[in-house]
This record gives C-alpha cells, sequence and structure tokens, in this order.
C-alpha cells in the first residue's frame, strides 16, 4: 500500500459518518445500521492498517448522536485497536463529545472510558 490513505463514509440516517484520515480519525453522527459489523468491517480494516504505522499524534474525535447496542460493540472494537497501539508507545488521543443534556451519550463514553488505558476526554458541547 503506498503511504497512509484516507476513508471517507458519508453519514446518513442509519449510519455515522467516518472521516479518517493519517493522524486524525473522525466518527460523529447516528449508528443504528441494520448490520453494523459489515458496515465497521472497512473502518477496522483501515485502522489496523494505520495503526501498523501511525502518525506521531493520532487524534481520534467521537461525536454521537444515538448508537444501539451492537454499534456500541463496534466502537469498542475501534478502541481496543486504539488502546493496544497505545500500549505499545503509540501517541493517541480520543475526545468523546456528548451534549449538555445527553446522558445516554455521556455514559456510554464514561463506560468506554473505563475499559481502556488511551488518554480518554470526556467534552461537553454547550
Amino acid at each position: 500500500m503506498s503511504g497512509q490513505n484516507v476513508l471517507f463514509i458519508k453519514g446518513t440516517s442509519k449510519t455515522p459518518q467516518i472521516d479518517f484520515k493519517p493522524g486524525f480519525l473522525q466518527i460523529s453522527g447516528r449508528s443504528i445500521p441494520e448490520d453494523s459489523s459489515s458496515f465497521f468491517q472497512p473502518v477496522l480494516n483501515w485502522l489496523e492498517d494505520y495503526l501498523k504505522n501511525p502518525e506521531q499524534l493520532t487524534r481520534v474525535n467521537i461525536q454521537m448522536e444515538y448508537v444501539n447496542s451492537n454499534s456500541n460493540r463496534m466502537l469498542f472494537s475501534i478502541l481496543k485497536l486504539l488502546d493496544e497501539s497505545y500500549s505499545q508507545g503509540h501517541n493517541i488521543v480520543i475526545n468523546w463529545y456528548y451534549e449538555e443534556d445527553d446522558d445516554t451519550i455521556k455514559n456510554l463514553g464514561k463506560d468506554l472510558q473505563a475499559l481502556v488505558k488511551v488518554p480518554f476526554k470526556l467534552v461537553e458541547i454547550v
């Protein structure tokens, strides 16, 4: 593969927008696809490939409006890959954005944060 490429998947009413560039990964919107594993498989493939030779710093921004339970599992798979890379000495930070009054997304962020060692900030949008 020649250099680091980008992955862009436009968001829909059922699937999140994926905007991955070397050093900057963003996932935003709603995630309620019929088949979350087939939606997220190319995302996980890109990430695995990227993490073989990541940038000096990788920033990850996650800003979800709604996530179903299958998507939660896929988000956790993404975080696990990032966490493994972080524990191998790569510099990774995760920002989890949530609306001020959205306890569901905030609590999901807290739950995921507790499962990983990678720096994980909860960021309130006001």
